[in-house]
């Protein structure tokens, strides 16, 4: 796969180093130089210094041939997913965006976002509110969490389906004594089984009740 990343900050390089090791063909762009330091020893993929926004630059990175192009810059994230959509056609294209309102409008427009501020606000709150839920990972705009649970001894002997609710819940995997497998909704949980645990997040404080048999 051919991708294009606009920004070598830390999410820039950490996601050029991933796809490079995972031998994607890969250019990164940044206006600095400096910035191309943060790369590993291994990255295999090309270096461009200038703005991402700039066409001349994309077209340097041959963008018409791009698969993808990920804008991780702390400030033209939408302009240069916008251009690579419109303009390139880049079958796949997504931005950080910290405004969460200006996230959901491009989301609408078919440009995926990470919003970095949202993801941390709504970590937090599920930290204070059910200190119990150890958060994994945020879905969307939060709207599903994953979460991952240590069976406490009340609900030794219950099923997997009693922490179930329909539409709002759903155990993906449990781990017990270091073994991972995808539970049936009969299988019986034991104490200090790990579940992982997608939940939808407005249904967390229902999800908690169902922890304090």
């Amino acid at each position: 796969m051919r991708v294009i990343i606009v920004g070598c900050g830390r999410v820039g390089s950490g996601l050029a180093n991933a796809l490079s090791a995972e031998r994607h063909e890969v250019v990164i762009i940044d206006r600095s130089p400096l910035s191309f330091g943060r790369l590993s020893r291994d990255f295999s993929g090309r270096m461009l210094m200038g703005v991402g926004f700039d066409r001349e630059i994309l077209q340097k990175a041959d963008i018409e041939g791009a698969d993808a192009l990920a804008a991780t810059t702390d400030s033209d994230n939408i302009v240069v997913a916008v251009t690579a959509k419109e303009t390139f056609k880049v079958p796949h294209v997504v931005a950080r965006i910290y405004d969460p309102q200006a996230a959901e409008i491009y989301r609408r427009e078919g440009i995926p976002t990470v919003t970095p501020t949202l993801m941390a606000a709504n970590s937090m709150k599920t930290m204070i509110s059910h200190p119990r839920l150890a958060k994994l990972a945020t879905c969307g705009s939060g709207e599903v969490e994953f979460i991952t649970i240590q069976v406490p001894k009340g609900l030794a002997g219950r099923t997997v389906q009693d922490l179930i609710i329909p539409g709002e819940s759903l155990v993906s995997a449990l781990v017990r004594r270091g073994q991972a497998s995808i539970p049936s909704a009969d299988t019986r949980l034991e104490a200090e089984d790990e579940l992982h645990v997608a939940v939808a997040a407005k249904a967390l404080p229902k999800f908690d009740k169902l922890l304090a048999y």
